[in-house]
């Protein structure tokens, strides 16, 4: 593929004409076209040619069915994936045409759900929604605004910037009449407002590709710190430890950062040692483990037993320390910080662990019974000190 083409992803229903449309773009037969409602694409395939500025990216086309529909989501979706993976960067969106069919009455809202669904992952990427059989002219007007008012009710939005009727081939309306047929138009116009928008859609891609990447590894990170809580709970149960004593559970935090760092890509060196030791320094500086379960031990009407309530803190203590180091290195991989500023992620640790730890502990002791097992422990400390948003579900898969 030649470099430096922005990419154009087609979406749209089964039998709504994008191969037609490719063929038209490019000039010449590149794409298989059908006639029906049945499409012909049966996976996402590139096209391009010398004469456009842009390469084309047909996708599967939707079925009325659930599972075809589906197929055809997760196809697009899998793409999405695999093109932000190192190496890929040719394969990127940059611009989506939303095709619709202009001899159909109404835009369904499941098909924009679709839409959304499938591109989910290319949010901010400039949509133009292309009315493919647009024969009619005096129907073009009422189907534009058929659309605008779909988008409009849709809640969840897409960067919605034109809606251009297309004929990509010529059509015989009727051939006992001269002149009774719709020729091709639109196209030239397609192909100059896709290149208008390419340079934003270019760097809306490349954000797209940058948060996805984030995601990934937020959620890889988050697993990081769940697997530490659960350890931390299960060091705190043990009777006879000594909690107050801030040195039983450092091995565990160091070893919880030092792997979160390295999902962030940050090498094991010398100052990524100190960055971690003030972590967990200022982290056990601020948090008094001693007097703090002596205030949640007497919680009014708190009933809960001594091994839980180990557990529980010592979950809530690690798991605090785990977030906030997600943050850290967060701003670490986007380039705005450094495993040099050792006084900010100090200042850093101690607002978060300071402001507001002992009533999130709290909440989480609230939360049990006496008897609660371990893993009734980890997952309410987690809900209460975890910040995982829903998207890290939805979109980590750990491929990058």
């Amino acid at each position: 593929m030649e470099a430096g083409k922005g990419n154009v992803l087609l979406i749209g229903n089964s039998g709504v004409g994008k191969s037609t449309l490719v063929n038209a773009v490019l000039g010449e037969d590149r794409a298989e076209t059908g006639f029906g409602t049945e499409g012909t694409t049966r996976e996402l395939r590139i096209y391009e040619n010398d004469a456009v500025s842009f390469r084309l990216i047909d996708s599967i086309g939707f079925e009325p069915t659930f599972l075809k529909e589906h197929a055809a989501i997760r196809a697009v979706q899998r793409w999405s994936k695999d093109s932000a993976k190192a190496g890929r960067e040719d394969t990127q969106i940059h611009v989506i045409w939303f095709c619709v069919d202009g001899t159909a009455a109404k835009l369904f809202d499941k098909t924009i759900d679709n839409l959304i669904k499938a591109t989910s992952m290319w949010k901010g990427v400039p949509v133009i929604v292309v009315i493919t059989k647009s024969y009619s002219v005096p129907d073009r007007e009422q189907n534009i605004r058929m659309i605008r008012n779909a988008f409009a009710k849709s809640k969840k939005g897409c960067d919605l910037r034109e809606i251009l009727p297309v004929v990509a081939q010529a059509y015989v309306l009727n051939p006992e009449f001269e002149g009774a047929w719709a020729p091709p138009e639109g196209i030239e116009e397609l192909i100059a407002a896709t290149d208008a928008l390419m340079p934003e859609g270019m760097t809306a891609g490349a954000k797209a590709v940058e948060d996805y990447r984030l995601r990934v590894r937020r959620t890889l990170a988050h697993g990081t710190v769940a697997t530490a809580t659960a350890a931390a709970a299960v060091v705190g149960a043990v009777p006879l430890v000594n909690l107050a004593d801030s040195a039983i559970l450092t091995p565990l935090e160091v070893g919880m950062i030092n792997a979160i760092a390295r999902v962030y890509g940050i090498r094991k060196d010398d100052q990524l040692a100190v960055f971690s030791k003030s972590i967990v320094d200022v982290g056990a500086v601020t948090i008094a483990a001693k007097s703090l379960l002596s205030v949640l031990a007497n919680i009014p009407g708190l009933q809960v037993a001594g091994d839980v309530l180990n557990a529980a803190v010592a979950g809530s203590i690690v798991a605090a320390l785990g977030e906030v180091s997600v943050l850290a290195f967060e701003q670490i991989a986007q380039g705005k910080r450094s495993v040099a500023d050792v006084e900010w992620v100090r200042s850093l640790v101690s607002g978060a662990m300071a402001d507001g730890f002992a009533g999130k502990a709290e909440s989480v002791l609230k939360g049990l019974r006496e008897g609660a097992d371990q893993q009734k422990i980890v997952s309410a400390v987690l809900k209460v000190f975890l910040k995982q948003k829903k998207d890290d579900a939805d979109e980590g898969d750990g491929t990058i």
